[in-house]
């Protein structure tokens, strides 16, 4: 038993206790325990859930900061956790990204020099970028810099890492070994990033300078509309041919939304692929769904002119994670799809909008934008 008296306690964070069960859910998450490792042996706990807001919800505020096997010293007061700071590791993972923004430069070309940031290096994860408890950003998606937290997911996993399930097959689902949010929380916010969490992060970190104000995480399919609504830019929801053809093109930072994904494109090439960035679950070179933020291409076949471009660009900058990850060929009919109500294109509006793009590379050529992202010419 935890005496009824508050107390300091070293201990390594588990997880939820009897993650993936039926009854372990958003409707009982007030009444959730947790598993640590303290003393020697496992103890179940309760945690404060924070503050409680005007819509009647909670911030569960220990809950977005706890990362299995993680070690905390947390302050009990009796059976529940009050406070809870992270031990760092004396060696933090080194990471030097292949690409580096500005924080706070507001302009086209940082974007996309920022988004390439946590490329190569940052798994998908389902609820990745979003809080604990799936109502927006996460702390890491809300912070400037590539996370050490998906570094170190990253380099503790290998090309038979899977999100969810191995082969993709679902119904062998293990919850005890996948990092997919049974129950509609976020257990696993803090190791990599889906896609929204991807953008929100990328967004946050074009045009905020300091860590901890609001977050730019929404729903996929939403995203487009979003980013119109904030006066950022123009947002057209009209169908787009699910067959890529020369004439149709999107610009340089343009993001589309579609049902269930969105994704950022770096141009249209001239045989009409596009050379564009995310973060997607794509098969390894093992066939599992691990991927996450890197190049990819949308074409009809692997001699498109935007899967050569993607595929050097990953293999030269990136070869680690190219080791594990072929590059992603996807389906114009998906990618381009905007079936979904509200899916769409965004297009910035750097005239009026957020931010501006004096270097002109909205009027690049994809082959044009990745040589001024690596190289700068």
């Amino acid at each position: 038993m935890i005496p009824s008296h508050e107390r300091r306690l070293e201990a390594v964070y588990l997880g939820v206790e009897n993650y993936g069960s039926a009854e372990v859910n958003k409707d009982t998450i007030r009444d959730f325990r947790y598993r640590f490792l303290a003393e020697g042996r496992e103890i179940s706990l309760r945690i404060d859930p924070g503050t409680r807001k005007e819509n009647g919800r909670y911030e569960y505020p220990i809950q977005n900061r706890l990362k299995e096997q993680y070690r905390y010293e947390i302050i009990l007061e009796g059976e529940t956790v009050a406070a809870a700071e992270e031990l760092r590791e004396e060696e933090k993972p080194v990471f030097v990204p292949a690409v580096s923004g500005i924080p706070g430069k507001r302009t086209i070309g940082n974007l996309l020099k920022t988004a390439m940031e946590p490329a190569g290096t940052t798994l998908y994860i389902y609820g990745g970028g979003w809080n604990w408890q799936d109502e927006g950003a996460s702390v890491q998606a809300r912070s400037i810099g590539v996370s050490p937290d998906w570094v170190r997911f990253f380099r503790g996993q290998d090309e038979n890492f899977t999100y969810k399930s191995k082969n993709g097959d679902e119904s062998a689902s293990d919850p005890t070994a996948s990092y997919y949010p049974y129950g509609g929380y976020n257990e696993y916010y803090y190791a990599g990033l889906d896609c929204s969490g991807f953008l929100g992060w990328t967004l946050y970190n074009t045009i905020e300078t300091s860590s901890g104000r609001e977050g730019y995480v929404t729903c996929s399919s939403g995203f487009a509309k979003m980013l119109s609504r904030k006066g950022f830019g123009d947002y057209t929801h009209e169908f787009i041919s699910p067959v890529l053809r020369r004439g149709f093109e999107m610009k340089p930072g343009d993001i589309m939304s579609t049902g269930g994904h969105v994704w950022m494109n770096l141009g249209t090439c001239g045989d009409g692929s596009a050379v564009i960035l995310h973060s997607t679950p794509a098969l390894s070179r093992t066939f599992q769904p691990g991927g996450g933020v890197e190049l990819s291409a949308v074409g009809l076949s692997e001699g498109c002119e935007a899967y050569r471009l993607a595929d050097r660009y990953m293999a030269e900058y990136y070869p680690e994670w190219y080791e594990r990850y072929p590059v992603k060929l996807a389906d114009p009919e998906t990618y381009f799809s905007a079936e979904h109500k509200d899916a769409g294109r965004f297009s910035w509006d750097t005239e009026k909008g957020i931010l501006k793009d004096p270097e002109g590379v909205r009027g690049m050529t994809p082959a044009q934008v990745l040589a001024y992202i690596f190289t700068g010419e």
